[in-house]
């Protein structure tokens, strides 16, 4: 089995969405790299104190030197909107870094591993370049408008359209990277609208298990059978959690109801507890903050506020880890 490379950033904040990343490539794949990027001070310490698993550490300030508009990037933008325009720059600067990379696959951190991401790779075969789309719900169409695919993983290969594509996007997020929609732009997700007729040899990945999330889960039937998930007849590959905001020490909304999902028996059990208390049992006194919301007026915001609690009590979505 090849050794595959992966790579991702956060801050201290989603350090425990990082374990639980890294222990479910611990479990799912044979050989790895896992390339991180800290991207706060406390995050480089923790993990230089504890590395996790097949994990080479770069930091913040590393990468800013390989970029130094990012130092003025990260005065002039928002948090979220900062991260967003760091997604490119942390591949450009991997690949700067490791030129012995075949394929480089960047990860959201809020991702989690149920089974093997060989399918992914045998359906990715010789391209040079992998994205995943959204997949909407027909319930959900009208969030098209935020992009066609995810950014949650996307393939590179290291070759001349691979690196073009990465010089490209790292480029166009320096220049815009706003969590608002504007001259048919939003963050870093909607420049990959135009991937597939700006880049030869670029594959959509189909496979139904690759980016499950709140999103499209309502497309699939999810069922449990011989300890594995399986997405209609497909097995999970991994799910995004995108989303999920902690409400209290053992208390998380799933935002399963934004989507007009139910929290079935096999979501919960199968998907969201195992993973929620991987995350708590990691996690300090201090919550998760989530630092990715829109800004809204104040009316539509508290509009907005109502309409989602009155979901959530009709789709009941809510998760409490009971102590044990």
């Amino acid at each position: 089995m090849p050794k595959r490379f992966f790579c991702t950033y956060f801050d201290s904040n989603y350090y425990t969405y990082a374990i639980a990343l890294s222990k479910s490539l611990e479990q799912n794949v044979e050989d790895y790299v896992l390339f991180i990027v800290g991207m706060d001070e406390m995050c480089e310490k923790i993990l230089k104190k504890t590395p996790l698993p097949n994990s080479i550490l770069y930091s913040h300030e590393a990468l800013k030197s390989f970029k130094p508009v990012l130092k003025l990037l990260q005065i002039e933008r928002t948090t979220a909107e900062y991260f967003f325009t760091c997604s490119a720059q942390v591949c450009e600067f991997i690949l700067s870094r490791n030129p012995n990379i075949d394929i480089l696959n960047y990860l959201d951190v809020d991702l989690c591993f149920f089974s093997s991401p060989e399918p992914i790779f045998n359906e990715l075969g010789n391209a040079s370049i992998g994205i995943i789309k959204h997949n909407f719900h027909w319930t959900a169409q009208a969030k098209i408008k935020y992009g066609i695919y995810n950014v949650g993983w996307i393939s590179f290969r290291n070759d001349e359209v691979g690196l073009k594509c990465i010089s490209d996007w790292a480029e166009d997020c320096i220049n815009w990277c706003y969590q608002k929609l504007e001259n048919n732009l939003y963050a870093d997700q909607k420049y990959l609208d135009i991937w597939p007729k700006k880049y030869k040899g670029l594959k959509v990945i189909k496979n139904k298990g690759a980016n499950l999330a709140i999103w499209n889960i309502k497309n699939y039937k999810i069922g449990y059978v011989r300890k594995h998930i399986y997405v209609d007849e497909t097995k999970l590959i991994f799910y995004h959690f995108a989303g999920l905001k902690q409400l209290s020490k053992n208390k998380f909304d799933t935002k399963l109801s934004s989507y007009y999902s139910f929290l079935s028996k096999t979501i919960l059990q199968q998907i969201y507890t195992p993973y929620l208390k991987e995350l708590l049992n990691h996690q300090s006194n201090n919550m998760i903050l989530h630092n990715k919301e829109m800004k809204r007026s104040n009316l539509l915001s508290l509009i907005r506020i109502l309409i989602l609690r009155l979901r959530s009590n009709i789709f009941r979505d809510i998760i409490e880890i009971k102590k044990t």
